[in-house]
């Protein structure tokens, strides 16, 4: 019996469809008919979760008539080989999730540091008071200054950052790329004549504000539909 028939019959013994068990390791109803017609393999991390799922081993899953002769130090070089792959693999994917976040953290820092020269007068404190406590003053400086008295400035760095530790990295830049739009149409459209009844004078928070709640519907619908199955599992192995 082959790992791919093996895979279909743990399915069926377990009573799931194919939709299910993609949903439950987390790749395309395609990439598990594929598993299960020996077009592909599933990589290290996947057959993990797929013993996992069916109650069972690796080592069972991949037993196959051939390999019934294997001595049990053998069986367990090759568990071990597993094991190692599967964690070399988690290790390689959270330092890409890490730097991601990094990236993205450092975009607002940047955006952060940009609004400070621009709007903030270094001569006029220190450097500390510059950097921290300075309020942003002239022409165009409203909605930076909104940005940063209401708090939303990090809170919105903490929602593109987060998700981007857990593989997110769509919904990280849209919502990244979102906060600098919204702040340039702010700044750019946002001003109005005085006694307007909006933001004393200046709606550019209503402008930022729609801009980033679409850009987070929009991340999530991207990531949503647009998550593809490993590299590994779609590769086109022999039996």
């Amino acid at each position: 019996m082959t790992l791919g028939e093996r895979i279909k019959a743990c399915r069926r013994n377990a009573g799931m469809s194919q939709e299910k068990i993609a949903e439950l390791v987390g790749v395309s109803r395609q990439a598990v008919g594929k598993w299960e017609t020996d077009q592909s393999t599933p990589s290290t991390a996947n057959l993990f979760r797929l013993a996992e799922i069916f109650g069972t081993t690796v080592d069972m899953l991949l037993a196959s008539e051939k390999d019934a002769g294997q001595s049990l130090a053998e069986q367990l070089h090759l568990l071990r080989r597993l094991e190692e792959e599967r964690k070399a693999a988690a290790k390689k994917r959270w330092k890409r999730n890490a730097l991601t976040a990094l990236y993205v953290a450092v975009g607002y820092i940047g955006i952060y540091l940009i609004g400070r020269v621009v709007w903030c007068d270094l001569s006029q404190s220190s450097l500390i008071g510059w950097l921290f406590t300075a309020r942003p003053s002239g022409e165009h400086s409203y909605l930076y200054g909104w940005l940063l008295s209401s708090r939303l400035f990090w809170y919105a760095a903490a929602v593109s950052v987060a998700p981007a530790l857990f593989g997110k990295y769509k919904f990280s830049c849209i919502t990244l790329a979102a906060f600098v739009i919204g702040l340039l149409l702010g700044i750019a459209f946002g001003p109005n004549p005085a006694g307007a009844a909006w933001g004393h004078g200046d709606y550019g928070w209503a402008i930022w504000g729609a801009v980033y709640l679409l850009s987070i519907v929009a991340g999530i619908i991207v990531e949503r539909h647009t998550r593809k199955p490993d590299s590994n599992e779609e590769s086109k192995i022999k039996s």
